[in-house]
């Protein structure tokens, strides 16, 4: 097949713009917003639980979530695991919705973290609830939920602790909702 004059500088054309276009994907979404940072430091999500914070009554209450490094199988073996990061929150409200939460009074968020025995132990702590003048207590913080399904749940958050460290993240995936009467 031979291309003609019109055609072959058409192709070139078309190789040069697609070689020489921009790597920004800014308009396409990002596939790997599993994770959060801290002090330049990229910590990977990889698992969501949203729980009823009233498990004594069938009553609504808060909404907390925890976000892990680990799949639901790995936390729900039997195996002591190590390198845990950690991310939980709750809010106000009795039911998730598409908007932002600027009321978080309880939150926590920790690295390195393992569960032995059973038992979770908290590793590299930065980001707790527990001290108000510590310099892992959040001065602010805001959580915003972008879409959550019946099979998704897409959120970001962000933290500014009483040092101003900032700790900032994004979530979007699956969930598991406990049932609690089980």
């Amino acid at each position: 097949m031979t291309l003609k004059l019109p055609q072959a500088l058409g192709l070139f054309l078309a190789i040069i713009v697609i070689a020489c276009s921009s790597d920004d994907t800014s308009s396409i979404p990002n596939e790997n917003n599993n994770q959060f940072t801290f002090n330049g430091e990229t910590y990977n999500l990889t698992m969501a639980i949203i729980n009823d914070e009233n498990t004594s009554t069938n009553e609504s209450s808060e909404i907390g979530i925890s976000i892990f490094n680990k799949s639901a199988a790995e936390l729900a073996g039997n195996s002591d695991l190590t390198d845990i990061n950690f991310v939980y929150f709750d809010f106000d409200d009795v039911s998730i919705q598409n908007t932002t939460y600027n009321q978080i009074d309880d939150y926590d968020v920790s690295i390195n973290s393992s569960v032995i025995d059973s038992e979770f132990n908290h590793g590299n702590v930065l980001l707790s609830d527990s001290d108000s003048e510590s310099d892992v207590y959040a001065q602010l913080g805001s959580v915003t939920i972008t879409n959550f399904t019946q099979f998704n749940i897409q959120f970001t958050f962000t933290f500014t602790r009483n040092d101003g460290q900032i700790i900032s993240g994004s979530y979007d995936g699956n969930y598991i909702l406990p049932d609690i009467n089980d």
